[in-house]
């Protein structure tokens, strides 16, 4: 069963970040996107700087965690580049949103960042997911240096990871 619940993780995600910004005292942050994460954090309200193919900022390679955080004076609120603490308050959302979960039945999730089917697996550890990858659907796409790689890896399996298929 495919559970592609990556728009509501966006919605969850940006209110998470909202609150925690603003519990800072701070409302500025920057997001590497396909265009789904940054534009979820405007409609809450927060001042982002959006990079991506389809931003008026285009990245020209791609940007290390240290290199963006070098690079812009803001909150990374890149997929895949929150800490823990904030994870775990997606999770939490993303139980209360979809409620139980059949423990017999293997969900396969759309995945990029590997932000969502983390934060899945942190609100359902003993669910079984499957990580999908649409190799020509940007929201879906292997990148080689995304810091989660290798934890989804570790969680779901090499041979996960690196199912690449034309989008359906």
């Amino acid at each position: 069963m495919i559970l592609d619940i990556n728009l509501d993780e966006k919605k969850i995600r940006a209110k998470v970040i909202k609150k925690y910004l603003n519990s800072c005292g701070k409302n500025k942050c920057v997001c590497f996107t396909c265009g789904n994460a940054g534009k979820a954090l405007k409609e809450v309200g927060l001042n982002v700087v959006t990079v991506g193919d389809k931003e008026l900022l285009k990245p020209g390679k791609w940007f290390s965690y240290a290199e963006i955080a070098n690079s812009f004076n803001r909150f990374d609120a890149t997929s895949g580049h929150l800490p823990i603490p904030l994870m775990l308050e997606i999770a939490m959302g993303l139980k209360k949103k979809l409620g139980k979960l059949n423990i017999e039945e293997v969900y396969e999730v759309p995945t990029g960042s590997g932000e969502t089917i983390i934060c899945l697996a942190m609100a359902y550890p003993y669910i079984k997911f499957k990580p999908i990858r649409y190799e020509n659907y940007a929201p879906t796409r292997y990148e080689l240096y995304a810091p989660l790689n290798s934890l989804v890896e570790a969680l779901f399996g090499e041979d996960n990871i690196k199912n690449k298929e034309e989008k359906i």
